[in-house]
């Protein structure tokens, strides 16, 4: 259990030290705005992406439905949330820095093939 939550602190760690800045560069967004979205969506990302559909799948499939999700989310909380006035372009910047976030976030889940059972939830 601990292991899965230093996993989910690092996840939220390197979104928040790039995502939030960006978001922050490419928009209006305060940062408790930019914080807000990224937090919600790097938590969906964790237990949809990383703890079911990672498990199931591999590194690739797995970042692609993360650069969709973020893409569809960010557009979304843009449009109906926080109007920050993001444009395609803009959307898909933060989608595709998000997939290279997890991109390597993912190889170092899969990592520990050991501790990351491919199918049940058990961390130990």
């Amino acid at each position: 259990m601990l292991r899965m939550l230093g996993k989910l602190f690092l996840k939220l760690l390197l979104n928040g030290v790039f995502i939030v800045p960006l978001l922050m560069y490419l928009t209006q967004a305060t940062l408790t705005e930019a914080f807000f979205a990224t937090y919600t969506f790097s938590l969906m990302s964790y237990i949809a992406v990383d703890q079911l559909l990672l498990r199931v799948t591999n590194n690739g499939a797995a970042t692609l439905a993360d650069i969709g999700l973020a893409f569809v989310f960010f557009w979304l909380v843009e449009k109906y949330f926080f109007h920050w006035s993001l444009n395609f372009t803009n959307v898909a910047i933060v989608a595709l820095v998000f997939g290279i976030i997890e991109f390597f976030m993912h190889s170092y889940f899969q990592k520990d093939r050991g501790r990351l059972d491919r199918h049940s939830f058990s961390d130990n």
